[in-house]
């Protein structure tokens, strides 16, 4: 199971709170909060330990509160709505994501260089923490940007596990959102949510004409 960090329900869950209050009622937000509380504790005795200071534990924990308050709203909240939920919410977060520029000439690679420390954090790791985060580099793939590659994702197993993958294309979609703030976009042809092999990422800044 993984360790309870109450700092990412206690920041995310009255923004969405609010956002399911503006789009739907109060009463549904209370309800998926209160219901959805319990849930989060309950997601978090099923997954699977990231491991101490993992540097990608962050995403797990950022998407199973959103995931348990939507099962909160005993999926009287759509998938789509959900989305559109944690749009609102992330956009009220955008200082915490405005730390890098994309195009500038430090940020232009600063994904790549984020991957590598968490690819180094995992050497020695993978038999502990085998659903952790698998990432792959392809150093010929691309000249401008950052692009890396995961064969693995803790999220997407654990939703396929429990039956509600549904949930997994507005989680996946959350990734554009965060690199636009950072004026960057995201180029993806795979998801491991859509069923294929990996998730790619490519990350380029919105100035640069013609990636290559």
């Amino acid at each position: 199971m993984m360790p309870h960090r109450g700092i990412y329900w206690w920041i995310l869950s009255p923004l969405i709170k609010k956002s399911i209050a503006n789009k739907f009622s109060e009463s549904l937000a209370r309800s998926s909060i209160k219901k959805g509380k319990r849930q989060y504790k309950n997601i978090l005795k099923k997954v699977p330990d990231l491991g101490k200071g993992n540097p990608m534990a962050f995403n797990a924990y950022f998407a199973y509160v959103f995931i348990a308050i939507w099962q909160g709203s005993e999926k009287t909240i759509s998938p789509g709505s959900m989305g559109i939920i944690m749009e609102d919410v992330l956009s009220r977060l955008k200082y915490l994501f405005i730390f890098n520029n994309c195009n500038s000439k430090k940020g232009e690679k600063y994904w790549y260089r984020k991957m590598r420390k968490y690819e180094k954090w995992t050497q020695g790791k993978m038999d502990k923490y085998p659903t952790t985060w698998k990432v792959h580099f392809d150093e010929k793939a691309h000249i401008d940007g950052s692009y890396y590659y995961f064969t693995s994702c803790p999220i997407c197993d654990f939703c396929n596990r429990e039956g509600i993958s549904e949930i997994m294309p507005p989680l996946c979609s959350t990734d554009k959102l965060m690199f636009q703030m950072q004026r960057g976009i995201l180029h993806r042809n795979y998801t491991i949510a859509n069923g294929d092999a990996m998730c790619d990422y490519w990350i380029v800044g919105d100035e640069v004409n013609s990636p290559k």
